[in-house]
């Protein structure tokens, strides 16, 4: 690295036992010790939840994470925020100061060489262009036969660990302005599909305010910019959270999160995209077969709130 280590935005807010080792997998990873971490503890949103952010605040009071880290900055919030607000705020405050963020949630457990490589591609494609954003996680077991790169390049983000420029960060728009043009073209829709195809539906459900997601913006705004994100072929996070203990996840969420063996480090190059990739990602995200016609008899007209959103833009 010939520049400084990228901070660490992490997002907790009632996983007590989650957050512990989620902290300790991240102390023990290769240049924690010279790595700032920033902690946001969002508030309870009811007194069922006030007992366990109690309990969270109380695992971040521990002195073992200012030696564990270079740095340690906890903001912890009075009131409840959800997820989406408090990581498009936490990542903004981060990334104004520092120019770059490598953010996690409480549930993900991080390899030993995360950091090494998250740092790495960020230093790598801070100026290319076709880059929006870093994961350290992968959805696929094992790579194509005859693969030869070290990342896979896709235009889906990933919300297992990611990370991000200034320069990209400050232009995602996240009213869902754009959203409109996934039905006027064809063409952008297929792209915007071709890695799941939970993805529109998951949008019309967030502008609907039905679901509370900062990760679907994000993906819009990666396929709107014609961007990429970075995938390692190795997985290098491990998420916990799929027990039934998360506001987000549930049990029946079952995804591949075994972290894979260390090796080599990992060399984030730019591939060319590879379509067996990309249909890998379509069978992982879209699911079963009824889920998908369900979503596709959903979704064959605009929904109504992404209708509203383009008769604003009509007058």
């Amino acid at each position: 690295m010939s520049r400084a280590l990228a901070p660490v935005a992490l997002f907790a807010y009632a996983r007590p036992d989650h957050l512990q080792q989620t902290l300790a997998a991240l102390a023990a990873a290769s240049g924690a010790s010279d790595t700032s971490l920033w902690i946001f503890s969002d508030g309870p949103k009811n007194a069922a939840a006030e007992g366990k952010v109690a309990a969270v605040r109380s695992i971040l009071d521990d002195p073992r994470w200012q030696q564990d880290f270079a740095q340690v900055t906890i903001i912890a919030s009075e009131t409840n925020k959800g997820l989406a607000r408090s990581i498009v705020e936490g990542v903004t405050r981060v990334i104004d100061q520092h120019g770059t963020a490598i953010v996690l949630e409480d549930d993900l457990l991080v390899a030993p060489d995360f950091l090494r490589f998250m740092n790495s591609a960020l230093e790598r494609h801070e100026q290319t262009a076709e880059v929006g954003s870093v994961t350290g996680y992968c959805p696929i077991p094992q790579p194509p036969a005859d693969y030869p790169h070290d990342v896979y390049a896709v235009p889906r983000s990933c919300s297992h660990s990611w990370a991000t420029w200034r320069d990209r960060w400050e232009t995602v728009d996240w009213s869902g302005s754009d959203a409109p043009r996934l039905w006027q073209d064809r063409a952008l829709r297929k792209r915007f599909m071709a890695t799941g195809s939970d993805k529109l539906d998951r949008l019309g459900r967030q502008l609907d305010g039905r679901i509370d997601s900062w990760s679907i913006m994000f993906n819009l705004w990666h396929v709107i910019n014609d961007r990429v994100a970075l995938y390692p072929v190795r997985n290098l996070v491990q998420n916990i959270g799929f027990d039934g203990s998360g506001t987000h996840t549930g049990a029946h969420d079952r995804m591949h999160t075994a972290l894979a063996p260390s090796g080599s480090a990992l060399d984030p190059a730019l591939p060319p995209e590879d379509p067996r990739v990309l249909a890998a990602f379509h069978k992982i995200y879209s699911g079963s077969l009824p889920g998908r016609l369900r979503r596709f008899l959903r979704n064959r007209r605009m929904p109504a709130s992404v209708r509203r959103i383009s008769d604003r833009a009509d007058r």
